[in-house]
């Protein structure tokens, strides 16, 4: 049965990044119990929704309300996390890569204040539920990014949560692991019929299996439904259709249809590149298994496989990033070279990864690969605008990749593998987590690459629809490709309905192993699950809390310390010789500073005077100063910290009762050295003239001296200088 009370209420909510407005006043009550869909144009603020309901991030304008709990009230939002699993964008972004599997699902454990009985068993029903429990002890940065999800949701449930969000969990990831990732989460919610689950995603086909759906552009709320009443109100076939339907006419007009029509080729069209028989090893692992293929000048050509199968170490074999272990590669008829600067200034390559510089803008990052490409200089200003026009980056033009959500960021990497007009295009899953109207976009450029300009496309994809404009694709797993021809002939060969159902086939052919995780098994009668502790107040309560996960996050870097030799003896051995720098190496006491005197009156008074410095530990006393010419070399070249000067007249001026002058001038250019020097002299001077005033007095002197600081060099006392 649902529960009749709301997962949230949003009212007039706003959210925003500086001068970036990520939701508009926006007003929405969300059912609870529901498959609950996010979908929406990238940087509409579908992320920022999710991490405003997870707790993640701090309501800025508005009301919100999660399972009854207002999110404004700190302590009363930080009861709720307990409630809520959250998984944030990216794959394994919520894990820690040199932990093993096991390891980090025990710190998770940890954290949540499981006990090592219940954590143990947990573990055990997650992990076997998702076929990972055979790989418990490999570390998670040798994981598959399906394998990273999975293990990633394993963490998220540990604590049985009553929302589960999921911000584009299955970004990245092949059919067959996303496929086995939907059939888990439908699994979970027989187990717990009551749990919420709010999902944002790219891809349409998924969101139309879900239960209810919040459609979100510019921040504003464009609709919400179930995905056939979405359908019907804007009288589309599909939902990708429909979520076209919605949105403005100005984003519509970006909507295309795509041309299908394969290019034609024969045996003696020229070919862009060649692989006969190419390996790649990494120690004992072999990655890339004798990949044999070729693709024509001008073909879009498709390359298709499992999480982790070698289409990655392919490509960068292909683009000389790589030296292949055994095979050849060529690229328009020349063997790759990574010193053959020629022929990869006629290839451009996108890595799956963001790849770019973070601290540049969007337009300093086109400027660089512009110039890294030897761009004529007078042709960069046109290329750079016409790319930021064609790929829609005008308006953050001046912003900085980091701040620019996932979408916009990929935007970004074809339009930097674009900058120099290459002859071929590699691009490793450059649309993966884009919206449909980026990705038309996208293909309707390509098409018109490929068909008009003869350009060659190498691309990798998880997205089956996207495939199946390629002219040829091949499918691939564990480095081997499976098979190598056109989509239909492929379709036609399996039986298939779709390219997805037969991309399946052929895995589940080649490797048996790779059936579905037995995802029933959280739901084993013989394997109970021991609920964990919720919902408890009180300051002792918190203490233990804390406490725990002060203890969780020690041991997790005790066992990164044990890891990582380099880290440690930095950790340790940094520290220690820190501190001996410290203690013992700097020292802020000023003493020894070499001092001069120019003495222009040479009496026995000025030569007592001089007497008064020589005498201190704190000075040693140079060779006598001959002419201001004199002094201003030997201050310059750093000989002299002080110079004294005693001007002509000034024992005959004691003794009359007028007033003496003398110039003590000092070196600045380390401020705080120079601010003690001049308490040294200050001090010096007054005990002088205190000690005379009394052999002349018999009493001692009233304040009869004025000391006034003047500056030689930038007397202005600006900071520029």
């Amino acid at each position: 049965m649902k529960s009749a009370l709301p997962l949230a209420e949003l009212e007039a909510v706003s959210l925003r990044y500086r001068k970036t407005l990520a939701l508009d006043q926006l007003s929405v009550q969300i059912p609870a119990g529901k498959m609950i869909g996010v979908i929406g144009p990238d940087g509409v603020g579908k992320s920022s929704l999710l991490a405003l309901i997870a707790g993640a991030r701090r309501l800025q304008q508005g009301s919100l309300r999660v399972l009854q709990t207002d999110m404004r009230n700190a302590r009363q939002r930080q009861q709720l996390c307990s409630r809520i699993a959250y998984m944030p964008e990216g794959l394994g972004k919520n894990l820690y890569p040199s932990l093993s599997v096991e390891e980090n699902l025990r710190f998770f454990a940890r954290l949540f204040g499981h006990d090592t009985d219940s954590s143990t068993q947990r573990i055990h029903i997650l992990t076997k539920a998702v076929g990972l429990d055979a790989f418990l002890a490999r570390p998670v940065s040798q994981l598959s990014g399906g394998m990273k999800q999975k293990l990633g949701l394993c963490c998220a449930l540990l604590h049985e949560p009553d929302v589960l969000i999921l911000d584009e969990p299955t970004t990245g990831v092949d059919p067959l692991a996303r496929h086995h990732f939907w059939t888990l989460i439908k699994h979970l919610r027989q187990v717990h019929p009551h749990m919420s689950v709010l999902v944002a995603t790219a891809y349409m086909h998924e969101a139309a299996q879900l239960d209810w759906l919040l459609v979100l552009n510019a921040g504003q709320l464009l609709a919400t439904g179930t995905p056939a009443a979405i359908c019907t109100e804007t009288n589309s076939t599909d939902l990708e259709a429909a979520f076209v339907a919605l949105l403005p006419k100005k984003q519509q007009e970006h909507s295309h249809k795509t041309s299908t029509d394969p290019q034609v080729t024969t045996a003696s069209s020229a070919v862009a590149i060649e692989a006969e028989q190419l390996s790649m090893d990494f120690g004992d692992f072999r990655a890339v298994d004798q990949v044999s293929f070729r693709i024509h000048s001008g073909e879009i050509f498709g390359f298709v496989g499992s999480n982790g199968c070698g289409k990655t170490t392919t490509m960068k074999m292909l683009t000389g990033l790589l030296p292949a272990s055994t095979g050849t590669a060529k690229l328009f008829g020349h063997p790759v070279a990574p010193h053959d600067m020629a022929t990869r200034k006629r290839v451009g390559y996108m890595s799956q990864s963001f790849s770019l510089y973070g601290e540049l803008s969007v337009v300093q990052n086109l400027q660089l690969h512009a110039r890294l490409f030897h761009v004529p200089e007078n042709d960069i200003p046109a290329r750079i605008a016409d790319n930021l026009q064609r790929f829609d980056l005008v308006d953050i033009a001046d912003a900085l990749p980091a701040n620019l959500p996932l979408g916009m960021r990929q935007r970004l990497s074809l339009a930097v593998a674009m900058v120099h007009k290459p002859e071929l295009l590699i691009l490793d899953e450059p649309t993966s987590g884009v919206d449909p109207l980026v990705r038309d976009d996208f293909w309707q450029l390509m098409l018109s690459l490929a068909r008009k300009d003869k350009v060659t496309i190498f691309i990798s994809t998880h997205f089956m629809p996207e495939a199946e404009r390629c002219d040829r694709i091949a499918l691939m797993h564990a480095g081997k490709v499976l098979a190598c021809d056109t989509p239909a002939q492929i379709k036609a060969r399996s039986q298939a309905e779709n390219l997805e159902e037969a991309f399946i086939a052929h895995l589940l052919a080649a490797d048996r192993q790779a059936t579905a995780p037995n995802a029933q098994q959280l739901v084993a009668p013989e394997t109970p699950i021991v609920p964990t502790k919720k919902h408890q107040a009180g300051l002792w309560y918190r203490t233990q809390q804390s406490l725990g996960r002060i203890y969780a996050y020690s041991w997790h870097e005790t066992l990164e310390l044990r890891r990582d030799p380099v880290r440690a003896t930095l950790a340790l051995v940094g520290s220690l010789l820190l501190m001996l720098v410290m203690g013992y190496g700097i020292s802020m006491d000023v003493d020894n500073m070499r001092y001069a005197v120019l003495d222009h009156d040479e009496t026995n008074a000025s030569r007592d005077y001089a007497l008064q410095l020589s005498g201190s530990r704190y000075f040693v006393e140079q060779a006598p100063i001959a002419h201001h010419a004199d002094m201003d070399r030997r201050m310059r070249r750093g000989e002299l910290s002080l110079a004294i000067e005693i001007p002509p007249g000034f024992a005959r001026d004691l003794q009359r009762g007028e007033t003496a002058e003398i110039a003590a001038w000092v070196d600045g250019a380390m401020p705080q050295r120079a601010e003690t020097i001049m308490g040294f002299v200050q001090g010096m001077h007054q005990h002088w003239l205190a000690q005379n005033y009394y052999m002349e007095t018999g009493t001692d002197p009233p304040s009869l001296i004025s000391i006034e600081t003047r500056f030689r060099y930038n007397p202005e006392v600006k900071s520029m200088p």
